[in-house]
C-alpha cells in the first residue's frame, strides 16, 4: 500500500490533497514550469544554441538512423522526436559551453542527469569526509 503525503503545493499556494509523492499532479506540473523558468533566467538558450542542437540531431538521425546510442544501456530505436542534443559535461559543473553536442533520447538523457547528480553528490560527501 502507498504512503500517502500531504501536497506541499507551490509557494503561494498551499494544497494539502492526499497524494504518493511531494506534490499532487496539478502542483507538480507548476512547480516543474516555474523550475524551468528559473533555469532559463540563469541560462537561456538562444535561438543559435536551439538550432546547434537541432542540427546536431539532425546530423545524428542522417547518419545513424533515430537510434538513442545509450546511456549505460544498449543502442535502442526511438521516435525521432524523442532525441535530444546536449553537452556530454554538464555546462553547470564547468563544461565548456561550446563542447561537441552528443545526441540521446529523452530517457536516457534524464538517466544520465540523474547520474551526474549522484556522482557530483559522492563527490562533495567525499570531500567532506576528507576534512573531518
Amino acid at each position: 500500500m502507498p504512503i500517502l503525503h500531504r501536497c506541499a503545493g507551490v509557494p503561494g499556494q498551499p494544497c494539502r490533497v492526499l497524494c504518493e509523492g511531494v506534490r499532487c499532479p496539478v502542483h507538480q506540473a507548476a512547480y516543474e514550469t516555474a523550475r524551468t523558468r528559473r533555469k532559463r533566467q540563469v541560462r537561456p538558450y538562444t535561438a543559435a544554441e536551439r538550432r546547434r542542437r537541432a542540427l546536431a540531431v539532425q546530423a545524428w538521425v542522417a547518419e545513424n538512423g533515430p537510434v538513442c546510442p545509450g546511456w549505460r544501456r544498449p543502442a535502442h530505436a526511438v521516435p525521432r522526436e524523442e532525441l535530444t542534443a546536449d553537452h556530454p559535461d554538464p555546462v553547470a559543473a564547468g563544461g565548456d559551453e561550446e563542447q561537441p553536442l552528443e545526441v540521446l533520447c529523452r530517457s536516457c538523457n534524464g538517466a544520465k542527469a540523474d547520474s551526474v547528480e549522484l556522482d557530483e553528490l559522492r563527490d562533495c560527501e567525499l570531500d567532506n569526509d576528507e576534512h573531518v
